[in-house]
């Protein structure tokens, strides 16, 4: 078998020098193009970050206003609610005044036209109403005829009688009647006092009838006392 002898280049210092040159020009070539790559890409990105930061400031500047707008129509929306409310309010109060002119007028009518000797204290009139769930709304008229026709006061008592769960019970109106502290109601009226208020009445409880009491604070034993029946006005 013959044997392979190595081979051997010679290479001139010339060749060295150039072949030397040529990578470096290959390594400036290769760093040449990574610098305009790099410079390419870091430009695209710099130009995208800029475009999301106009897009945050677009967002940002139509976020702020709609939260202005959204400010303005919740400032509306309460003064209008206020305004509302307010108006409600004021009919409610007509209506009130309404009601006790008309009751007034009524009540005089009928004292024009009683032409009995009989004086004292009584209930001339009660209307019962149901105004949500378990709450009536009640207005009722005290009278009181006399010959010195002045203000004197009236001591007032109210009770609901009825059936708690099939128990009978009995409700006295500073239960039921958030509006009325304690018992009796202290009225002073001339010739009548027109009455208003709500009740609410527990849950299970069955209303059956009222019990009212008048008397003058100088008695004792009241000069009316009566049971009238619940009714609801339709």
């Amino acid at each position: 078998m013959p044997l392979r002898s190595p081979l051997i280049v010679h290479y001139r210092a010339s060749q060295i020098v150039w072949l030397a040159l040529a990578v470096a020009v290959i390594l400036y070539a290769v760093a040449l193009a990574g610098f305009f790559y790099g410079n390419k890409t870091y430009s695209d990105n710099q130009a995208y970050i800029g475009e999301l930061e106009t897009g945050i400031d677009e967002l940002s500047q139509g976020l702020a206003l709609k939260q202005t707008a959204l400010a303005t129509l919740q400032l509306t929306a309460q003064v209008d609610a206020a305004a509302l409310e307010q108006t409600r309010q004021q009919m409610l109060d007509m209506q009130r005044q309404i009601y006790r002119r008309e009751q007034e007028l009524k009540l005089y009518r009928e004292m024009l036209q009683d032409n009995t000797k009989t004086t004292g204290l009584k209930v001339g009139d009660i209307h019962i109403e149901q105004v949500g769930d378990r709450q009536f709304q009640y207005d009722w008229v005290a009278q009181q005829k006399n010959h010195e026709a002045k203000n004197l006061r009236v001591n007032a008592n109210i009770w609901v009688i009825g059936n708690q769960d099939d128990v009978p019970i009995t409700l006295s109106l500073d239960e039921i009647d958030a509006e009325v502290d304690d018992l009796p109601i202290q009225l002073k009226m001339k010739y009548f006092s027109i009455n208003r208020g709500i009740m609410t009445l527990p849950e299970g409880f069955s209303p059956q009838q009222i019990r009212v009491t008048l008397r003058y604070p100088w008695t004792e034993k009241p000069q009316f006392d009566k049971k009238l029946p619940w009714i609801v006005e339709e």
